[in-house]
């Protein structure tokens, strides 16, 4: 069992997390030139499997319940399939601008599911912040670049794909975070990869190994920055950090990810930033600070390592 953990190493956890999610849509959409979305979905999770491994051997020393295996199961798939082949499906037809705004929903379903399951009662300054970020994601999707954003009847499949995703993922923070609490972030994150990764094996084909070997430079870090930054680091430093505060807290962070992503789209896709995006980027982080303001001036312990009832 964890000790408690400071509410500052929580959110140094979750920040380079998201900052590395933030850029994945830019990541993806580049390699979707050269790669098909099974294709990257593969070769990102059999990669960090092998990068995972030592963790993954410790497990061995762990006592994990039939109930807890079958948590970890769950979470694996949901990680794998539900959020990463459906999220790359979803960009195939989508910019990346549009898709970092549908991912940011995450933490609306964080916040329904942590009601729901855990049965949380969040701080008025997380409501409040949580609406501040709200509504810089809603000026973000009216007033941002909508030369990329149509009503196409691609544009509408990809969208729906990119949004069952990112309930996909909220539906693991939430699973996840018992687990965590219990036997590490490391051993979690080793163990639900695995896991992941053994259907998409259904996918392989000698085309696999031939596309990756064709990449270019740009190619390679791009693959690089999704499977070592966005699968095995960012993946681990979220379960760590969402471990370590309430889950409605905890997926505000996730705000930040379109931010980056416009950024990020702007700098390597040639995406436009308009003036909308810039006020929306405003809003999502002063929606960001409000809600870890309280926690962050006490200098608290994140919460207690938790358990279900």
């Amino acid at each position: 069992m964890q000790a408690r953990t400071p509410y500052s190493v929580a959110a140094g956890a979750l920040l380079p997390a998201v900052s590395c999610w933030g850029m994945a849509p830019v990541a993806t959409r580049y390699l979707l030139t050269d790669l098909t979305p099974i294709q990257i979905i593969l070769i990102r999770f059999a990669i960090s499997t092998i990068l995972l491994l030592p963790p993954l051997l410790q497990l061995r020393r762990q006592r994990w319940s039939r109930v807890e295996i079958g948590l970890a199961i769950l979470c694996g798939l949901l990680n794998s399939i539900g959020y990463n082949l459906t999220v790359a499906f979803g960009l195939h037809f989508i910019a990346a601008s549009l898709g970092g705004i549908l991912i940011a929903t995450e933490p609306i379903w964080i916040l329904l599911l942590s009601l729901l399951i855990t049965h949380e009662r969040p701080h008025w300054s997380i409501w409040l912040g949580f609406v501040v970020a709200a509504i810089g994601i809603g000026v973000g999707t009216l007033l941002g670049n909508t030369r990329d954003i149509s009503l196409t009847g691609t544009q509408i499949f990809g969208a729906g794909l990119t949004l069952l995703a990112a309930f996909m993922w909220s539906a693991y923070t939430i699973l996840i975070r018992p687990l965590t609490a219990k036997y590490g972030a490391s051993s979690c994150t080793a163990l639900t990869t695995f896991i992941g990764t053994l259907p998409l094996f259904v996918f392989y084909t000698p085309q696999v190994a031939t596309n990756v070997l064709h990449l270019n430079v740009y190619g390679w870090l791009a693959l690089c920055l999704l499977t070592v930054g966005s699968t095995v680091i960012a993946t681990m430093l979220w379960n760590y950090g969402v471990a370590s505060m309430p889950g409605s807290q905890a997926g505000l962070f996730l705000y930040l990810v379109p931010l980056i992503s416009v950024i990020g789209g702007a700098l390597f896709l040639h995406e436009v930033i308009t003036a909308g995006v810039l006020i929306s980027g405003v809003l999502i982080l002063a929606g960001v600070c409000i809600a870890q303001a309280r926690q962050f001036m006490q200098q608290r312990p994140a919460r207690e390592p938790l358990k279900y009832t």
